[in-house]
């Protein structure tokens, strides 16, 4: 199985993967981890996915941070994409069997079911602003309007093209942002109670936070972060104004062991989810 992210040799996954794999029936199973940098050229992105399709063993991958760029830049190589991958014009999960390759995006799946975990009420009702507007907070954002009745969603992000993106698929209120300040104000504008999500990958992929240490969180926030790992700033600031910090270890449970199910071909069940969840231990 591969695995394409930024810096993959950090993740925890490498310890639990061998654990989950024999849990799961495939003992021996291998981890394979490619790292690009984030907007790579087109050619980078499609070697990687030519070296999966001519790896006979392989049964394909989970993409973390480029998902949008493998449906863009290697789109003609998969046989067929799942209608959420096709809706969203991203790639989280690629299954292999032979030289066949289908893309598929559980995001929305997987956001879902790490919300469940994080807020009190179900469904949610209140306000959100998710910070970055790339994959998974877009997978999000269509959560919300699908699953929950919120008061608002707002995505905010520094790329106009993402922004366009994303007002394709969700009725959230999408702002441009030149930068933290920016972010700083929306989070300051909105009510008590209100969830705050950092999807930018900054804390982890790349250094620093999307809101700065000027930022004022509302009363009673939940401050989530998709990242689990990496200086985690953005929690650091919700922490020290006295906001519930929530890492991503929750939603890295979640999306792991529903990209590795489609992968190598496995029901997860409950008690499945449940012995994984134990054998992968402390983050």
């Amino acid at each position: 199985m591969y695995f394409l992210g930024v810096s993959t040799a950090e993740s925890s996954v490498h310890r639990i993967f061998p654990r989950w794999a024999q849990l799961a029936g495939f003992p021996g199973a291998m981890l394979v981890g490619r790292d690009l940098p984030m907007n790579a050229p087109r050619e980078c992105y499609r070697a990687v996915v030519e070296e999966m399709l001519a790896d006979p063993d392989s049964r394909g991958g989970l993409v973390t941070t480029h998902k949008v760029a493998i449906y863009e830049h290697a789109r003609d190589l998969f046989a067929e994409f799942d209608a959420e991958a096709a809706g969203l014009g991203e790639v989280s999960c690629m299954v292999q069997r032979g030289r066949r390759l289908t893309g598929i995006a559980i995001d929305t799946v997987t956001s879902g079911l790490a919300l469940r975990a994080i807020v009190l009420a179900w469904p949610f009702r209140g306000h959100v602003l998710i910070l970055g507007a790339g994959g998974a907070g877009l997978a999000l954002s269509v959560h919300l309007f699908r699953e929950h009745k919120p008061e608002q969603v707002i995505l905010s992000d520094v790329s106009e093209a993402r922004l366009e993106h994303a007002t394709q698929f969700t009725a959230a209120r999408c702002v441009r942002v030149a930068g933290p300040g920016d972010n700083d104000r929306l989070v300051a504008a909105l009510p008590p109670g209100s969830l705050i999500v950092n999807a930018t990958g900054l804390g982890k992929d790349r250094p620093g936070s999307p809101v700065s240490a000027g930022v004022r969180f509302p009363e009673g926030t939940i401050a989530w972060d998709f990242n689990y790992r990496g200086e985690l700033l953005f929690l650091a600031y919700a922490r020290s104004q006295g906001a519930r910090a929530v890492d991503g270890w929750e939603y890295f449970l979640h999306g792991w062991s529903q990209t590795l199910a489609r992968v190598l071909g496995f029901e997860l069940t409950p008690e499945l989810f449940a012995a994984m969840r134990e054998a992968a231990g402390e983050r």
